[in-house]
This record gives structure tokens, sequence and C-alpha cells, in this order.
């Protein structure tokens, strides 16, 4: 195998790579070998049917082709390891001779760029001790008997405190604003969830009524395109209900878990405040100490990596809103924006993340930070039964992906513990 490498700019590189016909006599032989253990032949066992009966029964040209894929593979793996390249993505893979005593190919590679680190270690970092305040667990017990109560309909006119459902249109000069009409929209009179005024002009209205009324918008409203200009608002009540929050007797613990009394529950509150509260500063400590070493670091980060990750987290926002219902286009046609000004806002969001990754990754490896086959198994485990518990009935999950984003996960977790262990002030 022949193997040249042409450095491009922005961490880009041209790789050639030249096999012989010793070379593809030894990726047919493979090839014939592991199709051997896939093909069922009558009157041979599984790795043991000899070639030519595997060509007759699949065919050469399917042997061929699996053989150019299998040789492409495993060569690119062994130039890259012979060129001691370290690649993020390759693109652009071109077959430019393919006969049966010679195969050459090209690919571009993404090279990782040269980190030059700032300090990493005894960097003096304080860790903030965390408490929970009687008052929080007082405002959880709230929300959860909120959350609660049971609604009863209601005849009479709505007041503050009670739970609607209305149809609404707001018109600016006759003409429906963007995303100004809504069906069967939830409501609590009182809480201040609209434009100032507009609960005000419910009080009082019962159940299919309706009623029209205009309202001057703040002039430093978060939609600037309505921001003080007068609105006109038709709006019909579709339904209007009283809550009642539940009493806390030993039949309503019993609904939250295995708790006897309200102590019980306060206990088990503060508790999980308390432990939400550490791992915010857990991870506030950690971005701290990354932006330091960010702050000495020196990297060029190639255009194309921060293209990719702006194009990923485009693609995870899109997920996001498909979650709630929504569709990219509608959401950027109602806020008048296009994927490009997305990736504009989002650009130096992209920048810091790809230098903190970066930076990791340089950190582990001057570190020797590892993580075993054991340790990677066991974290694969873990993320595929969370996956299996909670979409049982979706299709079977990416082993493999999964096996990859745990390892990282776990490798991140591990170089992080290395930089509060040398970090963190006594």
């Amino acid at each position: 195998m022949l193997t040249k490498i042409k450095e491009l700019k922005n961490s880009e590189a041209e790789l050639w790579v030249e096999l012989d016909e010793e070379d593809l006599k030894h990726y047919l032989k493979k090839t014939g070998e592991k199709l051997s253990e896939v093909v069922q032949v009558d009157g041979f066992r599984s790795g043991k049917i000899p070639f030519d009966v595997l060509r007759k029964n699949i065919g050469d040209q399917k042997i061929l082709e699996e053989a150019l894929e299998f040789a492409v593979t495993d060569s690119l793996a062994n130039a890259l390891r012979k060129e001691k390249l370290e690649v993020i993505s390759s693109s652009d893979l071109k077959v430019t001779e393919n006969t049966p005593t010679q195969v050459k190919y090209s690919i571009k590679l993404l090279l990782f760029p040269e980190v030059k680190l700032g300090e990493y270690k005894g960097l003096e970092v304080s860790k903030k001790e965390v408490s929970v305040e009687e008052k929080e667990i007082e405002e959880t017990m709230t929300k959860i008997l909120e959350s609660r109560m049971v609604f009863k309909e209601f005849e009479g006119p709505a007041q503050n405190g009670h739970h609607l459902e209305v149809d609404f249109e707001v018109s600016d000069a006759g003409k429906l604003i963007d995303g100004g009409k809504s069906e069967n929209h939830p409501l609590i009179l009182g809480k201040g969830g609209f434009i100032p005024g507009f609960e005000d002009n419910l009080i009082g209205l019962k159940k299919g009524e309706t009623k029209n009324f205009s309202l001057k918008s703040p002039d430093d409203y978060y939609q600037k395109t309505i921001a003080g200009k007068v609105l006109d608002f038709k709006v019909t009540v579709k339904s209007i209900k009283t809550g009642t929050i539940p009493d806390l007797n030993i039949e309503f613990f019993k609904t939250l878990g295995n708790f006897q009394s309200s102590e019980d529950l306060k206990n088990s509150i503060r508790s999980a405040l308390k432990t939400e509260k550490e791992q915010k500063e857990k991870d506030r400590l950690r971005l701290e100490i990354l932006d330091r070493v960010d702050k000495k670091s020196e990297m060029s980060i190639p255009p194309k990596l921060i293209e990719e990750q702006l194009e990923a987290m485009v693609a995870n926002f899109d997920d996001n809103l498909h979650q709630q219902g929504m569709e990219l286009s509608l959401y950027l046609a109602q806020v008048k924006k296009t994927r490009d000004d997305l990736k504009k806002n989002w650009y130096k969001q992209a920048e810091s993340q790809i230098r903190r990754g970066l930076i990791m990754r340089e950190i582990g490896k001057r570190e020797s930070v590892k993580i075993s086959e054991q340790e990677a198994q066991e974290a694969t485990d873990s993320l595929v039964a969370r996956y299996l518990t909670s979409a049982p009935d979706k299709q079977g999950p990416d082993i493999e992906k999964i096996k990859q984003r745990a390892g990282d996960a776990l490798l991140h977790e591990k170089i992080f513990e290395f930089l509060e262990k040398v970090n963190l002030k006594n």
C-alpha cells in the first residue's frame, strides 16, 4: 500500500491511497472469509464455504463490490495510522482506478487543529456551598398542590383565579398578526400571561360570551413587530373552571409516593432541591475552569468544523420543535428569520462549544485519560436501558451510536473530575 498526503488550508488535507495486486488478493480472500460466515449454502457449514462455491451462489460482482468496500475501509484506517493523522471527518471519496491489479482512491479529510493549551492546573477555583431555604420548599409544595388541582365547571362570571379556555384573534389595522389566532387556549385569570389589560377585559364574562376590545401593546414588548401598536382583540370564552387544591392528608401523600406526612414530603423535596443545586454548582465550576483555560489557549478553528457544529445545532433545534408539534419552516416564518439567521446568531456559541471540546480533548491526551472497554460497555448498557424504558414502542436503538455517545460522555466526565482535582481551592 502506497500513501501520499497533501495538506490544504484550514486544517484540511487530501489523502491518496494506492493498493497493488498483493493488497487486493489479501482483501479478496478476507472478503470471501467474511461472506462465508453469513451466506447460507446447503451442504456447507457457516465459515466453511469454498470460494468457488461462493462465486456460484452470489456471483463475482457481489464479491467484488464487497471486496472493494472492505479494501477502501480497511486501507483507509491503516493509512491514517501510518500517516499519524487525527481526523474529525472525511468527505469526497473518489475511486480513480479499479482493476484486478490496482485500486487507487483519494479522500478529503478534516483534521483536528493544533491546540496550544493555557495553564490548566492549579487555577485555585472556589466551590460554593449550596443550601435550601424553607421558602423554596414551600414554593415547591405549592406547585405540587397546584399541579394536582381538582377542576370543576363554573357557570358564573369569570373572576381572578379562574381557569379559562378561550378562542382569540388579534388584529393590527384589520389584519391578523402572525401567531394571532388560537383556539381552546388555556389561561389563569390574574396570572398576567398576556398583554397588560387583556385579562382584565375577560373578568365578568360567562361561558359562551364573546367580547371585542382594543389594547395598546407596550413599547418594549418582546414581539417587536407589534410593540407600541393598538391591537384589536376578539375573545370567546369556551370554558370556565374553578380549581380546588387537595388536602394535605395521608391519601394525598400516597398519590405522590411512599410518604406518611407533610414532613416526609418536605424532606424529599429538600433533598431533591439540594441535589439539583449541587449539580448546577458543579456545572458552573466546570465551566469556570474551562473558560479560564480557554482564555489562555490558542487554536485556529476550521470554518468547516464551525459549519458542521451549526448544522448540528439547527438539526437539534428542529428535533425539539418536532417534539412540541411544530415545524422549523413554520417557526422561521413566524419569527421572520432564515436558517442562515439562526446560524449567524449561534455562531459565537458554536465556536465556544468547539473550543471547549478541543481543549477537553487535548487535556485528555496530555494526561492519558482513558476509559476501559468494560466501562464503555456498562455506560452503553445503561443508556440503552434508559432508551428502551422511555421509548419501548420505537424502533431499536443504534447501538454503535449509543456506544460512541456513552463513551464520549464517560471520557468527558473523567477529564472533568481530573480538572476539579487539580484546580479546586482547598
